[in-house]
């Protein structure tokens, strides 16, 4: 199928009511790009519950029952799935744009991240996604995935291979190279997945000058003020709960440094626009996909997640801006050919 047949698409994401997370952005992007490039394009979401357990079957269903072969009698000609369990709707052109599978029954199985544990009550789900997750999966067109990581994660559980198609942001373009100020960014859902604890506890351990900004919401914002405020740095923790995209490019362009060190990390979206605004990432050994971008001393910072170590990197960074102007430079390097078009151009081919 090339991609002057294509002139309706749909895109397919799972939406958990009142949250935006990067699965959210991610799509409305593609569609903005989609729709710009004169193609019919709209987001099909639906909500997701994953508790209690047995509610994940009955989101599978929905998303198999969705007709979407046409809309008011005209021909939908492809429809992209994303995240579990988007890509189990079912249309003769799907393709699968794979942002990650039910994490808590693969990777996440048995941790804290995960209500799924190792037993004999949990198994039955367990089997029941695994095997929709293959017989839906391999319906598609084409496999792609957003990073190695998840393409290496769906090759080790399933068995099935992807190809690794690396999503640009959202007004890629608009991302530029500022001033080395003297704050270190983090940017995504409060959660503890993203391991922000460690960033606000290790300003006691940098320049009294220097200071963090948080851009998101989430669960774990509580948790962090209180921390900021036992550990004696609040007025060193800005909490910045949303910003529309001018703010949020300003904000790259005039910081020290990015931090984003989650728990294994789907892909990283952060990263790339950290580098497109020429600004090193501070990351951890087990951040995932952003380690496909971040290397030590390279492109930026990889550290354990530990208050007086990232302290301790960050007020190196601090003495020293042109090597931090060096990281972000060569970090941009690293990123800087992902681009829509190349992105458009594979869905569409498929």
């Amino acid at each position: 199928m090339s991609p002057r047949s294509v002139r309706t698409v749909c895109i397919c994401y799972p939406q958990i009511p009142f949250f935006q997370g990067g699965t959210e952005l991610l799509c409305a992007a593609l569609c903005d790009e989609l729709r710009a490039r004169g193609y019919e394009a709209t987001l099909v979401s639906m909500p997701f519950r994953w508790y209690p357990k047995d509610e994940i079957g009955k989101s599978c269903l929905a998303w198999r029952m969705l007709d979407l072969s046409e809309s008011n009698g005209k021909k939908i000609d492809l429809v992209i799935g994303t995240k579990f369990p988007s890509y189990v709707v079912n249309h003769e052109r799907k393709v699968t744009w794979l942002v990650h599978q039910f994490r808590q029954v693969y990777d996440l199985l048995g941790t804290e991240f995960s209500e799924f544990r190792c037993c004999a009550e949990d198994q039955p789900i367990r089997e029941m996604i695994v095997r929709i997750d293959r017989r839906t999966l391999l319906e598609s067109r084409r496999i792609f995935t957003i990073s190695r990581n998840v393409e290496q994660r769906l090759r080790r559980f399933l068995g099935i291979e992807g190809t690794t198609l690396h999503p640009p942001p959202r007004g890629r373009d608009r991302f530029r190279s500022g001033e080395f100020g003297s704050y270190v960014l983090a940017v995504g859902r409060l959660e503890v997945t993203k391991r922000l604890a460690p960033l606000v506890e290790a300003m006691r351990f940098t320049d009294p000058e220097l200071h963090c900004v948080l851009v998101g919401r989430g669960p774990e914002e509580a948790t962090l003020r209180s921390l900021a405020e036992r550990a004696g740095v609040a007025d060193r923790v800005q909490f910045r709960p949303e910003v529309d995209l001018d703010e949020l490019v300003r904000l790259y362009s005039g910081c020290l440094a990015v931090y984003f060190a989650p728990f294994d990390e789907d892909y990283g979206l952060v990263a790339v626009e950290a580098f497109l605004s020429h600004k090193p990432v501070i990351t951890a050994p087990d951040s995932g996909g952003p380690l496909e971008f971040v290397e030590d001393d390279v492109t930026g910072i990889v550290v354990e997640p530990r208050a007086a170590e990232i302290g301790e990197r960050i007020r190196r960074l601090h003495a020293d801006r042109r090597g931090a102007e060096a990281l972000g430079h060569a970090g941009f390097e690293r990123v800087k050919h992902i681009e829509w078009d190349p992105v458009i151009d594979a869905l569409l081919s498929a």
